[in-house]
């Protein structure tokens, strides 16, 4: 605590935490510190506190410096981005200081879900939802196999992608097309060119060979309650608009991995359509960058977090009442530099 108000850390996150830190000032009780590995960063802008990380640690010592930045700030409540894992292994190091890591501490669930590969299996398996074709791969030879059988169930004309099996913000992520095709997206490579590159590779790390889906993705925003499941799916209409669309297809959906799947805190699921069904794609076990627009229905992800980390009361019925469907459009702005 720091002047009576709950301290609340983020450390190194994407630039759309500047939206998670105007949602939780509007709690007069919150105070806010962010970090980043560079002077200048976007979301900082929103803190009332910001400071440089160290640069070239390993997770261990990045650890070691969190706890010793939160005893010194008495940091009460810690949203993890950079190092995520290892803070998570080290929880109760930080419980200990008096910091509530926002994280579900169940860390071999979090390895299974991390995987592209493993996660899928999980919902085919448990029967929670469709899911697609998929092989994880670390040979040419494997990759060869991988694309032919993929070819073979979904037809010579369907696209095949490839992601590293531990990815974040697709990063990795490359659309395959056959040599006679026209090169259609930025992430689009030849599948002679992949092949190349993998063949030149000292190694190669495991990397999931699927078919492509299309769009547009169902993003579902989720929060598990002491009194039910709050879900807001977000539909991506184009690169500005956003339908938050409460079909009961996608609730059903979260309603089930919800149930297999114990995460505390907010995580999301993300859905694509293929062959005329949603599959599952993966799901991130921490709040999404999108999930700032369930504001739109009287959904604050990041406040939900902090009211759960210190044991508020939650009026999910209040919450659940007020969902509908809408349609968010984004515009740019500008915001002053500290």
């Amino acid at each position: 605590m720091k002047n009576g108000k709950r301290v609340i850390w983020f450390n190194h996150w994407f630039s759309q935490a500047y939206n998670f830190i105007e949602l939780l000032r509007r709690d007069e009780r919150n105070y806010i510190i962010a970090t980043a590995k560079k002077p200048d960063f976007v979301f900082g802008a929103a803190a009332d506190e910001r400071y440089i990380e160290p640069n070239g640690v390993n997770g261990e010592q990045y650890v070691e410096w969190a706890l010793g930045f939160c005893k010194e700030h008495s940091v009460d409540v810690f949203f993890p981005k950079r190092w995520r894992a290892a803070v998570i292994s080290h929880m109760d190091e930080f419980a200990a200081i008096g910091t509530r890591v926002t994280a579900d501490g169940n860390t071999e669930q979090n390895d299974m879900l991390d995987s592209k590969m493993k996660s899928c299996i999980f919902m085919r398996e448990n029967d929670l939802c469709a899911t697609p074709y998929m092989e994880r791969i670390t040979t040419v030879e494997g990759f060869e196999r991988a694309y032919a059988a993929v070819k073979e169930k979904y037809g010579r004309e369907h696209k095949v992608c490839v992601k590293a099996d531990r990815d974040e913000g697709g990063i990795t992520y490359r659309r395959l097309f056959d040599d006679d095709a026209p090169k259609s997206m930025p992430e689009d490579i030849s599948y002679q060119s992949y092949l190349a590159d993998l063949k030149n590779r000292s190694r190669i790390y495991p990397t999931v060979v699927m078919p492509y889906l299309s769009e547009p993705e169902i993003s579902i925003d989720c929060m598990r309650t002491e009194s039910g499941l709050i879900a807001v799916p977000r539909c991506k209409i184009d690169s500005h608009i956003t339908a938050l669309r409460f079909d009961k297809e996608f609730i059903d959906t979260a309603k089930r991995i919800s149930e297999k799947a114990i995460i505390d805190y907010p995580y999301n699921i993300q859905l694509r359509p293929l062959n005329g069904e949603h599959v599952f794609m993966e799901i991130n076990t921490r709040m999404a960058g999108g999930c700032y627009k369930a504001d739109a229905v009287g959904v604050n992800f990041p406040q939900l977090s902090v009211s759960h980390a210190f044991g508020d009361k939650i009026d999910t019925e209040a919450i659940l009442s007020g969902l509908h469907d809408v349609r968010v459009g984004e515009v740019a702005g500008f915001i002053v530099m500290p």
